[in-house]
């Protein structure tokens, strides 16, 4: 009796717990149980719980410190301390191909009382394999990871005499070259974006107009005039948190819209809501780090 109480508590602390925190974030994964399925050709590491898999494409699989080490990195992720209990696995089965499995949960409050969360996943196995998430075998019940073999390939060459010889060549098989592109989407403060829900658009009103009180005259009138408008339209609050001039020589024909690239309805309200023409275009892969806040709006010559 004393055991089944304890169990009882704590499933409810773990369920007020998992509540909290998804009062502040959204969706994402949860593991309860994992499971190593043999197979001739490559196992499969099974793991078991809820998982949204419209966020499967964030995880990322990179090569670990060693060629038989890999690690996942699951955004979004927490794990079910009472079915998962273990931090650090090494019972497999002798026979099989894993050495050892870590999982680490790392979950760590924003600034605006958001909560930010995942796993870490580190597969050690007996011989070299490349990790690979199996699409196939995944869905809102189960994440599945292909072990496989680094592939060999064979190529023929042709000797002095005539002879042709088949040499065959092991694959370097590890991830792929990282465009500048999936840097970007890499990038700390655009996955920070990313899994962020909105409900505060934090907006920027820089003057790039001869008219030194542009900025401020766009600000009043989006702060004040169009306000109710414009959040009712986009769904969350807008606020206001800087207005200044940008460098003198700076001086824009048209009003111009920076955004981030999962802004872009965002933008485009505020655009339809500004008089005159106005530019809309993301924000610079040199200013993506630097970008503190949601939207830039740059007030132009056109502006009155």
């Amino acid at each position: 009796m004393k055991q089944f109480s304890r169990f009882f508590v704590l499933s409810l602390s773990f369920l007020f717990l998992s509540a909290g925190l998804s009062l502040s974030v959204n969706s994402g994964h949860m593991l309860d149980r994992f499971e190593l399925i043999p197979d001739k050709k490559s196992p499969y590491l099974s793991f078991k719980g809820f998982f949204d898999p419209a966020q499967f494409p964030h995880i990322q699989i990179t090569p670990g410190n060693s060629k038989t080490e890999t690690t996942v990195i699951l955004p979004n992720t927490l794990i079910n301390n009472i079915l998962l209990p273990e931090r650090e696995i090494t019972t497999f089965a002798a026979d099989g191909i894993l050495e050892k499995m870590t999982l680490k949960e790392k979950i760590t409050k924003t600034e605006n009382g958001e909560y930010d969360f995942h796993v870490t996943l580190t597969i050690s196995s007996k011989e070299k394999h490349v990790l690979v998430l199996d699409p196939e075998k995944s869905d809102s019940r189960h994440l599945t990871f292909a072990l496989q073999k680094p592939k060999k390939k064979v190529i023929t060459t042709v000797a002095a005499e005539g002879t042709q010889i088949a040499q065959t060549v092991e694959a370097e098989l590890g991830p792929s070259k990282i465009t500048p592109r999936e840097a970007i989407l890499l990038h700390p403060v655009t996955a920070l974006m990313s899994y962020r829900h909105f409900d505060q658009l934090n907006v920027a009103v820089l003057n790039a107009s001869p008219h030194l009180d542009s900025a401020h005259k766009l600000a009043v009138m989006l702060d004040r005039r169009q306000k109710r408008t414009i959040e009712k339209r986009m769904g969350m609050k807008l606020n206001i948190v800087n207005i200044s001039s940008v460098r003198e020589q700076t001086i824009l024909p048209k009003t111009k819209i920076y955004f981030h690239a999962n802004l872009l309805k965002a933008a485009l309200i505020l655009a339809e809501v500004l008089p005159g023409e106005q530019v809309l275009e993301p924000v610079p892969d040199s200013r993506i780090s630097k970008l503190a806040t949601d939207i830039e709006i740059y007030v132009g010559k056109n502006f009155e």
